[in-house]
């Protein structure tokens, strides 16, 4: 009889176990800020900024990047939008399906209430670091020349706490044999047999990733590129950016990434603060130094009394 209750209550405590761990997957996810959102697969843009100001860089970089793609890819906000608002009319009328499908609607329900259109920030679980997932429709490299190419040309500071903005051509697994395909599929302009002769350099950080070693990556990724292309580790016409970070890495191509600053926006703004002419005093503030200050033939006059006294 025992026996029988055994089995009797094994669907029930099956259930009860489901049951809790949909409660702690649900309280994990109200807490996004301890959830390490970051797949393969992936694309959109890496972003290191000031320690504690990871969500307004976030919100300025999105801006800057909503205001430059809105002149790169005119009309594709409102063709976004306009997906968006498809997509949910059909969640609205979807049935209810298992635990998995519905953790994965109130997800996407917690997400879709500050979602922006093109772009959406995504959580590293690490200090100074953001990563910015954009529109499958848009070129994480093109926007970043864009966005850097003209930059140079007005000078105009637009962020305050954003440091490096790096275009996330492919995000893949924080793994040499891995990063070598991304690597080779990032590159392959430059790595075809008709490709013409040019400098290229590599540029690869490591952050919270052991099993990771840059002498293990630069050698592996650098092997696949023909003897006519050359190394230039200062001037290179073309430079594979490789950032890995716990589990994930991800990679782009800039073209002339030293002349870009690294691709750091805030060197960008400095120098060009740096640069630019002090501005004279007004008229105003002039003459009333004027006033107070005497005259050059005012000491003639006094050095000529006190002479003759």
């Amino acid at each position: 009889m025992g026996k029988r209750s055994a089995e009797k209550s094994a669907p029930a405590a099956q259930q009860e176990k489901r049951a809790k761990r949909f409660q702690q997957m649900k309280d994990r996810f109200k807490n996004p800020s301890h959830v390490f959102e970051i797949s393969p697969g992936m694309k959109g843009f890496f972003v290191t900024c000031t320690r504690g100001r990871e969500k307004k860089s976030a919100s300025e970089t999105i801006d800057l990047l909503e205001e430059y793609a809105a002149r790169l890819y005119p009309g594709l906000e409102e063709e976004v939008e306009q997906a968006n608002n498809d997509s949910d009319k059909n969640d609205a009328g979807s049935a209810e399906g298992d635990i998995e499908s519905e953790i994965a609607r109130e997800l996407e329900g917690m997400k879709s209430k500050t979602k922006p259109k093109l772009f959406r920030s995504l959580q590293t679980t690490i200090d100074c670091l953001v990563y910015i997932k954009c529109d499958r429709r848009i070129d994480p490299e093109r926007l970043v020349q864009f966005v850097f190419s003209d930059l140079s040309k007005t000078r105009q500071r637009k962020t305050r706490f954003t440091s490096r903005l790096i275009p996330a051509k492919i995000t893949t697994t924080a793994k040499v044999d891995a990063i070598v395909k991304a690597a080779k599929e990032v590159a392959h302009s430059l790595l075809a047999a008709d490709a013409e002769p040019t400098t290229f350099a590599l540029a690869v950080n490591i952050r919270y990733c052991d099993g990771l070693k840059r002498d293990d990556v630069i050698p592996a990724v650098a092997a696949p590129f023909d003897a006519k292309h050359k190394v230039d580790l200062t001037n290179a016409k073309y430079t594979i950016v490789i950032e890995a970070f716990k589990s994930m890495c991800i990679l782009g191509l800039v073209e002339n990434y030293n002349a870009l600053k690294r691709l750091n926006l805030q060197t960008l703004f400095d120098e060009s603060d740096a640069k630019k002419p002090k501005t004279a005093k007004p008229e105003s503030l002039q003459g009333e130094q004027n006033e107070d200050t005497p005259s050059k033939d005012d000491k003639e006059d006094k050095d000529t009394t006190e002479q003759g006294s």
